[in-house]
């Protein structure tokens, strides 16, 4: 390397940051503040003392800066899903389980499944459509647990990580069939 010139590093998603999992910092409240005003949007979760169940996370924090930055706005949903990743301690029944299981995914699940896939990178818009069409709630929710839990996607080459993901997707639609998948 000759003096001066500068080396650009892969940035990685906040995601997957080893302490993205850590409550956000006064820094990133100060900036969420200031970037809420500025946009009219309301993030409870800056005012409320912990007294409304979110934790948001410095990883999540990161999130919604770029792109109230970048000019999108979030959704009350979106606002409201983050910092209330469950306790890791509380086991949660499999979502077969659950009385919705076969309902449609909501509009949170999905926007997070086209985030997350995006992030995945090198998986092609008709995987991803195939992916999520006539995805059911249950699914959805064992397709983000499946693909969050897939932490290292970058070092992985395209073909391998389009075979990968479409691995996970299957095993999702096996292990929770929709109605009429049997």
């Amino acid at each position: 390397m000759h003096l001066g010139q500068v080396t650009h590093y892969p940035t990685r998603q906040p995601e997957e940051w080893a302490t993205g999992g850590e409550p956000m910092t006064s820094r990133q409240q100060y900036a969420l503040n200031r970037a809420a005003a500025h946009a009219a949007v309301d993030l409870a979760f800056l005012h409320s003392n912990g007294k409304n169940d979110q934790a948001v996370t410095k990883a999540e924090a990161s999130a919604l800066l770029r792109d109230m930055r970048n000019g999108t706005r979030p959704s009350d949903e979106y606002i409201d899903a983050l910092g209330r990743d469950p306790d890791p301690r509380v086991i949660l029944p499999h979502p077969s389980k659950w009385v919705r299981c076969h309902e449609k995914p909501t509009k949170h699940q999905i926007a997070w499944l086209n985030r997350l896939i995006d992030m995945i990178g090198d998986i092609p818009s008709s995987k991803k459509v195939d992916a999520l069409e006539n995805i059911t709630l249950g699914q959805a929710s064992l397709l983000i647990c499946r693909l969050r839990k897939r932490k290292k996607w970058w070092g992985i080459r395209a073909k391998k990580k389009r075979k990968v993901f479409q691995d996970i997707v299957d095993g999702v639609r096996h292990d929770l069939p929709a109605p009429g998948e049997d």
